[in-house]
């Protein structure tokens, strides 16, 4: 499916993967059981076998979604030995290494995400958030906040809509948006249906709150999505 992000560790087999038929696989490294480099470019290698693109995504930090945090030096040497193997990489708005990931994705080819999480609350400021977030040349923006009920959700299906171009043939830019926490599950579905690019999902384990897991969410895709 073309909105589909499976977010993988280093725990799921290329066996459960293979047949799921997703448009990128989001390798969160933070969350393998080692993180030493060399390991991870192993695990990289493996998962380059499924021919599917791969997404780089490091969080050291737990206001990024991190579960421990660990120094930037070694998220650095994470993202200079393993993007080199992947398509894309995931760099944080806030991230103090966010113009070397971009200086260096550009001297590779890679496409870069430039993300902001909001796991407190919905954010007064998304259009500040978004300016800033294109100031930085990034390829995709990614927002993803807090839904303390469905007018929040309502807030960023209309943000969606304003930003992506929805119902048009190009998006405007493209853009990733999503509601975080229980009452922001369904905005896995709709908020696709209004321009998001992807939606994220999870095989054994989520990684974000009100994340759907992916049989779930792709009965629903079916229904109510194309493609």
């Amino acid at each position: 499916m073309s909105h589909l992000v499976l977010v993988i560790t280093d725990q799921e087999s290329n066996a459960q993967i293979k047949s799921l038929g997703v448009a990128l696989l989001e390798i969160r490294t933070d969350l393998f059981k080692k993180l030493d480099p060399s390991y991870i470019v192993d695990q990289i290698k493996h998962r380059k076998l499924l021919k599917t693109p791969l997404l780089l995504t490091v969080r050291n930090q737990k206001q990024e979604g991190a579960i421990k945090n660990f120094s930037d030096d070694q998220k650095w040497q994470i993202i200079t030995t393993a993007l080199p193997l992947v398509d894309m990489v995931d760099i944080e708005l806030s991230s103090p290494l966010l113009k070397q990931t971009i200086v260096l994705a550009r001297r590779l080819k890679k496409k870069v995400i430039v993300s902001s999480h909001y796991f407190k609350a919905m954010p007064t400021n998304l259009e500040t958030v978004f300016k800033k977030s294109l100031s930085t040349r990034a390829d995709i923006v990614k927002i993803a906040a807090k839904a303390s009920g469905f007018d929040d959700v309502l807030t960023m299906l209309n943000f969606t809509r304003r930003h992506s171009g929805a119902g048009h043939r190009q998006h405007k830019h493209p853009l990733i948006t999503m509601c975080l926490g229980p009452q922001g599950a369904i905005s896995r579905l709709i908020l696709p249906a209004a321009g998001s690019l992807y939606t994220y999902t999870f095989l054994n384990k989520p990684s974000a709150p009100g994340q759907i897991d992916i049989a779930t969410l792709k009965s629903h895709l079916k229904i109510y999505l194309i493609g």
